[in-house]
Order: C-alpha cells, then sequence, then structure tokens
C-alpha cells in the first residue's frame, strides 16, 4: 500500500488540535479513500515526544516536537517519514524556511518529494523582512524547478511561471465533506430555529472583522438595499466595534446581527439559510467560506480576487464584481433571484473543489512517476 505523508511547516494555529478544516487532514483522508494509506505531520514547539491521533481509517496524524523561527517551522526530526514506510510526501512549503532540509532528507533516503504551493512570496509587512524572506525563498525555487510543483490558484500558478518554475498544474484546496454536517429543514424551517426573519432576504458575510476583509463595505451596501434585506455576520475581529458603530449611525441597527463566533459544526446551518454571501476582499488568496456556502447553495457574490476568480464562474455559479455599494447591491439583488445560480454553485463545488478530486490527480502523477511501495 502507498505511503503518503504531508508535513506541515508552518507552526501558526492551523495545525493545532482541534483546529476546524484542516488542509492536510482534508486531504490525507481523501487519498485514504483512495486506498492509500496517509500520515500528517505537524508541528509541535517545545513538546518532548510525538504525540499521535488517528481520526479516519488509513490516516495518522503526529504532532512532532519542532522548534520555530516566527511561522517557520523546524523539526526536531524526520525519522518518523523512515519508521512509517513513507513513499512520497506533499508538501505544502510555500516559502517555509524548513523546506530545504526536508528535501535534502528525501533525496538521502529515496522518498519521492512533491509540493502544492498557495504562495511563494513573502506577505510580511516589515519592507527589510519581506526581503530576506523573498532572497531565502530562492532556494526553495531551486527545488521547486526540478520537482513535480502544483499551485492552489491559477494566480499562484502565473507566479511560478514567471519565476521560471514550471507548474504541473492546478491543484487547488477543496472541501473536506467528512467534517460537512447533513444539514436538515427547509429554509423557513431552519430560520426559525435560529431566530432569523422568515420574510426577510439575508446576505451572509463569513470571515475576520479586520482590514483586508474590509467587512465595513457592509454598511453602504445594506443601505443601498431595499428595506426587506437583511444581513447576518459571523466573525470577530479588530473592526468589530467599529462595524456596530457604523451600523448604528446609518441607521441599520433593526436589519443585520453580529454573532461573534459559531460552533463549525453549525455554521452550515446558516449557509442554507440565508440567500447571499458576500466576499468583498480583493485580495483573497483562495476562501474556504466561499467554498462551504457554495457548497450549501448560497450563491457568493465577491469582488475580483485570485480566489473568487478561481472558483466562481461569474453570471453561471455566482457573480464576481468591481465598484461600490450600488453595483454590489444590484448583483445580490439580481443574485437572490436565481436558483439556477445556487444550483450551479453546489455544482461547481462538488466537481472541482473537494479534496477526492486533487487525490485523484495526485495518485494519477505518483503512478506516471512510477511511485510505489516496492514488492507492490
Amino acid at each position: 500500500m502507498l505511503t503518503i505523508a504531508i508535513p506541515q511547516l508552518y507552526c501558526g494555529a492551523s495545525g493545532k488540535k482541534g483546529a476546524y478544516n484542516r488542509q492536510e487532514v482534508g486531504l490525507a483522508r481523501a487519498l485514504a479513500a483512495q486506498g492509500c494509506r496517509t500520515v500528517v505531520l505537524y508541528p509541535a514547539v517545545g513538546a518532548q515526544d510525538i504525540e499521535t491521533e488517528e481520526p479516519a481509517p488509513g490516516v495518522k496524524i503526529l504532532y512532532v516536537p519542532a522548534s520555530a523561527w516566527r511561522v517557520h517551522a523546524f523539526y526536531s526530526t524526520w525519522q518518523p517519514l523512515l519508521d512509517e514506510k513513507v513513499d512520497a510526501v506533499h508538501v505544502m512549503g510555500d516559502n517555509s524556511l524548513g523546506v530545504p532540509g526536508l528535501y535534502r532528507f528525501c533525496q538521502e533516503h529515496g522518498i519521492f518529494f512533491y509540493s502544492q504551493l498557495g504562495a511563494v512570496r513573502s506577505d510580511a509587512r516589515n519592507p527589510l523582512v519581506r526581503a530576506v524572506m523573498d532572497l531565502l525563498c530562492r532556494r526553495n525555487l531551486a527545488i521547486y524547478r526540478k520537482t513535480p510543483t502544483y499551485a492552489k490558484t491559477l494566480a499562484v500558478q502565473n507566479t511560478l511561471e514567471e519565476m521560471g518554475v514550471p507548474c504541473a498544474g492546478v491543484l487547488p484546496v477543496g472541501l473536506d465533506t467528512a467534517i460537512i454536517p447533513q444539514v436538515q429543514g427547509t429554509k423557513p424551517e431552519l430560520r426559525a430555529q435560529l431566530g432569523l426573519d422568515p420574510d426577510a432576504q439575508i446576505l451572509l458575510f463569513v470571515g475576520r472583522l479586520d482590514t483586508y476583509k474590509r467587512p465595513l463595505d457592509l454598511v453602504p451596501l445594506l443601505a443601498a438595499l431595499p428595506e426587506n434585506w437583511q444581513a447576518v455576520v459571523i466573525g470577530s475581529g479588530a473592526l468589530a466595534e467599529t462595524l456596530k458603530g457604523e451600523m448604528q449611525a446609518a441607521g441599520l441597527d433593526h436589519r443585520w446581527v453580529h454573532i461573534p463566533s459559531v460552533p463549525n459544526t453549525q455554521v452550515h446551518a446558516y449557509y442554507h439559510a440565508c440567500d447571499v454571501f458576500v466576499n468583498f476582499n480583493d485580495h483573497e488568496i483562495f476562501g474556504m467560506s466561499l467554498l462551504e456556502a457554495m457548497y450549501a447553495g448560497c450563491v457568493p457574490v465577491a469582488r475580483h480576487a485570485p480566489g473568487p476568480d478561481q472558483i466562481i464562474e461569474d453570471g453561471i455559479s455566482g457573480l464576481l464584481l468591481d465598484g461600490g455599494a450600488e453595483v454590489f447591491a444590484a448583483g445580490v439583488q439580481a443574485a437572490a433571484c436565481s436558483a439556477a445560480m445556487g444550483q450551479a454553485a453546489r455544482q461547481r463545488i462538488r466537481e472541482h473543489f473537494l479534496w477526492d478530486n486533487s487525490a485523484r490527480t495526485v495518485l494519477a502523477m505518483l503512478q506516471q512517476e512510477g511511485v510505489h511501495r516496492d514488492g507492490q
């Protein structure tokens, strides 16, 4: 049986125990469903011993002792790759400083190395740090040029090609359907359960209330919509109080509800209960909540950005817009009137943005490269 490892080289919050929708685990489950054995490695900064989880058949998670510099993880050992008899590593390394060390280990031990990248250039705010990181990233680029390298988005594919890295294709992030609950009930029934107005048309915003997500754009949008429109905002962040104040100043207090947090398993009820999902971030790299909303049939209206531009078929499975509140208001009302867009949004995600699709692409590439367990 082929064994694939997916090591996380980032030491932020996304890989911690209990984190929702971990990309590595979603892909691991999909690969296991295709008959592979998968091992996910997360850095456990400060830990002394390896801890193990087995969340699904064929999937093992190892929390391996590591050190860190900023968000870059450095494992104390790559020995688990040998202990688990790993045939290939799937590296979501981007510009992580740990990529060269992992690559050397794989070379020394005959482990096939390939990548799936979501970013290449540094996004550090400090110009000096950004310049240093981009300089160090040249080591990673040298590796990506000689190993199979996928991009998570079309924008990253273009960046790789500009940097002289042959791209194996676009391998997008997918939804992990194992963690998405079956939502029971009609839209009126769900609204009654959630305490939402059964007669209103409702737009939904899910995300951080921070500058980059542009949540304050909700205020002029809601003001430009007819009185029967309301907004549900799920998320917290630095702009929460500012948003509340601006809604009050605009006389919109009675037309919106703010929910700072909802259990991840329950947010899907809101996707099914609302009419339109809005995304204002014009630098959105991908957008997991966008995928989730579309999977539920909630029609997306988004600003042009790398993620939405790749996910949404404009005018078919949602709307892509530029412009201000009046433009968005017209788009939101048009989207709410289109049952066909909701159906197309569901179909778009099922056909192109589930981890199962990415797993099949990966396995076809590994077969073509001749990667297999010795003796099988």
